[in-house]
């Protein structure tokens, strides 16, 4: 009865311990692309989308969002990602099984023909016991790994961002630069002209000539970024054959009516900051799994049910357990390292907790002055450069002012229009460093030193929008 007593006990933990761990049937991937979807990204699935589906949807203008969603469904780099997500789901579930029960069968002969033989049945039960220790603590670090694959894949999105924009403020700046290097050639090739007539001097046609050669410079060196910056969107895109012929928009979309308020930011980090989220997670299973930790240490309890055979005949059956003797090892070492993991983990979220509020405040800060920029350039400087342009029209065809007076104001509208264009392209990519900020996504210019020299003082003291 004693040896029975033990036997169903331990039989009944086998049968209770040993169900599968209840990992999500599709392995996280709907926790993932929710968390995407909410924070700005497009929904996703893990099967590639074939030639013809990537043909229609190049088919139309390519916005920023149609970009990420075709980056999605495309780039094989989205194929790692869920790669990843398999990986955590194979580590939840190896921290919920426990090891096969070992059988083991031995004979021995005693000389004659008859044969000793004994059947043992032996399992570890130190993992059985630290079982729903070790579910719990696996269970906190798959719902980490889930976040880190999300915050992954915004991060991803964000560079999709990034080559959108900086491929449409190339393309914008290759138009304008297209448009002064034909005002610089009408004028050297007037110049020419005049200077066989003997109407200007030889300093008027070099400076003429040389204002032509440097628009042709600048010209080559916009249709370079154009093209190193389209093949990074190709990239981002996963597209395998350049020769597909796809477009993006003309323009930037227009400003949003307002930006966030630094207060309801600061709010939402909490909750939002993935990074956050998943030192939170992996600190909680660190947690779980600290009580047992120097278990794992002190060696394996056995326990196991023999049977044998004696050369009278006679048969014997019963359980037996084998136990480490705590003298050399008693968990010290496990308890102190664990503690010191748990300390670490706990450190490093308070420290998360500290610099991303300010990483997003100085993000969005970054955002108003890349806003005051924009808006300056599109209120003041471009119309007063557009109003310049069209008087010396006027003064020209009054022949109050030469032909190389209205190309030379035809020349600094296009310098203007690029310089707008490049404020446009940074306040899409600061807006970009913001997500990336309340996501808790790594890359951006966040901490990066602020360009455009004193651009930010273009707020004019309007503080919020």
């Amino acid at each position: 009865m004693m040896r029975r007593a033990l036997l169903l006990p331990t039989l009944s933990l086998l049968l209770l311990a040993g169900g599968c761990a209840s990992v999500p049937p599709d392995g996280g991937l709907a926790s993932v692309r929710d968390t995407v979807v909410e924070r700005g990204g497009a929904s996703f699935d893990r099967a590639a989308s074939s030639e013809e589906a990537v043909r229609d949807l190049l088919a139309s203008e390519l916005d920023a969002d149609a970009a990420v969603a075709l980056a999605f469904a495309n780039n094989p780099r989205m194929r790692l990602l869920m790669a990843d997500l398999d990986l955590a789901r194979s580590e939840l579930l190896e921290a919920s099984t426990i090891p096969n029960p070992m059988l083991e069968l031995e004979w021995r002969g005693s000389g004659g023909s008859y044969r000793l033989m004994e059947v043992t049945l032996a399992q570890s039960i130190l993992e059985l016991l630290t079982l729903p220790r070790r579910r719990g603590a696996g269970r906190f670090a798959f719902e980490a790994a889930t976040q880190r694959v999300a915050r992954d894949v915004l991060g991803f999105a964000a560079e999709v961002r990034d080559d959108y924009y900086g491929l449409l403020a190339s393309t914008q700046r290759l138009s304008f630069s297209r448009t002064a290097t034909e005002a610089a050639q009408v004028a050297a090739e007037l110049a020419i002209r005049q200077h066989m007539a003997g109407n200007i001097t030889d300093l008027s046609l070099e400076r003429r000539q040389a204002a032509y050669e440097r628009a042709k410079l600048m010209l080559a060196r916009d249709e370079e970024d154009v093209l190193v910056r389209r093949e990074a969107l190709i990239r981002d895109l996963g597209l395998r054959d350049g020769s597909i012929d796809w477009r993006i928009a003309n323009e930037f979309p227009p400003l949003p009516e307002s930006e966030p308020h630094v207060a309801d930011l600061e709010a939402s980090l909490a909750e939002r900051r993935l990074d956050m989220i998943v030192a939170a997670r992996e600190l909680d299973a660190l947690r779980r799994s600290l009580p047992a930790s120097w278990l794992e240490e002190i060696g394996e309890v056995v326990v196991d049910y023999h049977r044998e055979r004696e050369p009278d005949g006679e048969k014997t059956a019963g359980p037996g357990i084998e136990l480490p003797i705590p003298i050399f090892n008693r968990g010290t070492a496990a308890r102190t390292r664990a503690a010191a993991l748990l300390a670490r983990a706990s450190g490093e979220l308070d420290l998360l907790t500290v610099t991303a509020a300010s990483e997003v405040r100085i993000a969005r800060q970054r955002l108003l002055a890349a806003r005051a920029r924009v808006e300056y350039y599109r209120d003041v400087i471009v119309p007063r450069q557009a109003r310049i342009v069209d008087l010396t029209m006027l003064e020209h065809n009054s022949m109050l002012l030469g032909t190389y007076d209205l190309l030379q104001a035809r020349m600094e509208e296009t310098t203007v229009r690029r310089e707008y264009a490049d404020a446009q392209r940074d306040y899409w990519s600061a807006r970009n460093d913001l997500d990336r900020a309340l996501n808790g996504v790594a890359g951006g210019g966040v901490l990066s030193a602020p360009g455009n020299g004193g651009a930010s003082r273009l707020t004019m003291g309007e503080g919020e929008h």
